[in-house]
């Protein structure tokens, strides 16, 4: 039988559970697949890969396929610095503005979406676009996220550069959780034990990166070469656990998403594991 093929979000965000594959601290037997986070989420619907981390917009719309990979995640209480509205206007004034949206983010287009409900008077209409950095650049209200928008904080000017995890703490007080570690349903029924020491490994590999943050942030440097203070400022926003606070983000995130969530899948048995 083939490894389990396991899907990478192919930004830097990962590297705080990434790196310790790639320095051959902990290792885990499967085919490795990097792509970008809208990618990953067809790949695991159409079955083409059995695990990784996806946008938690396209967990919550399928949970009766997925289970999440213990408590691993990827999540902001307050900025997030790569997850950003880019407006020479200010959002409350955008009316029926044209907004530029990356197609590699589910979960930032949907946020965004949310957050720019709330002003009486905006009602923008979304285009989808290949580059939303160059979309930015050229004046352009625009959704940006990851790599690129590590360029958009160094280019533009400040007063049009909106976080959406500051914006997202603002409005509700919790966490935003962008993208969450998890499996195909049917990947977890055919080989649970597969499954159980990939969700292992990744805990492993999680608690090496906290005790090694120094080589995260070398590796980060090396993936994509920017200044090293922001790295060092740029991991400390970022969570790789879901707790309590965060699983309220996530649920209030659902309310909004999907104004009738289905409960199914997403009670904590429904989590894979991680025995010790």
């Amino acid at each position: 039988m083939s490894k389990l093929r396991y899907g990478r979000i192919a930004y830097v965000n990962v590297a705080p559970v990434e790196t310790a594959f790639d320095a051959g601290a902990v290792t885990r037997d499967v085919e490795v697949y990097p792509a970008v986070p809208t990618q990953l989420n067809a790949a695991l619907s159409e079955g083409r890969l059995d695990a990784g981390a996806i946008s938690a917009a396209h967990y919550l719309a399928n949970t009766d396929r997925f289970v999440r990979l213990a408590d691993l995640c990827i999540a902001a209480d307050g900025p997030v610095r790569t997850v950003l509205f880019v407006s020479p206007k200010p959002p409350a004034l955008l009316g029926d503005a044209t907004i530029a949206v990356t197609s590699h983010s589910a979960s930032g287009r949907a946020l965004l979406a949310a957050l720019l409900s709330g002003f009486r008077d905006v009602r923008p209409t979304y285009e989808v676009v290949d580059d939303a950095l160059a979309a930015a650049r050229a004046g352009r209200p625009a959704l940006v996220i990851g790599d690129d928008a590590l360029v958009v904080r160094a280019e533009l000017p400040p007063a049009q550069v909106h976080d959406l995890g500051e914006a997202w703490r603002a409005w509700t007080g919790l966490p935003f959780v962008f993208a969450v570690w998890a499996v195909r349903r049917e990947a977890l029924a055919e080989r649970p034990g597969e499954v159980a020491a990939l969700a292992r490994a990744l805990v492993d590999a999680r608690a090496w990166g906290e005790a090694n943050r120094e080589a995260v942030i070398d590796a980060a440097v090396r993936a994509k070469p920017y200044h090293r203070a922001l790295y060092e400022d740029y991991f400390t926003r970022l969570s790789y656990r879901i707790d309590e606070r965060a699983e309220q983000g996530l649920e209030r995130f659902s309310t909004l998403f999907m104004p009738n969530p289905s409960a199914e899948g997403r009670d904590d048995e429904e989590t894979v594991r991680v025995a010790r």
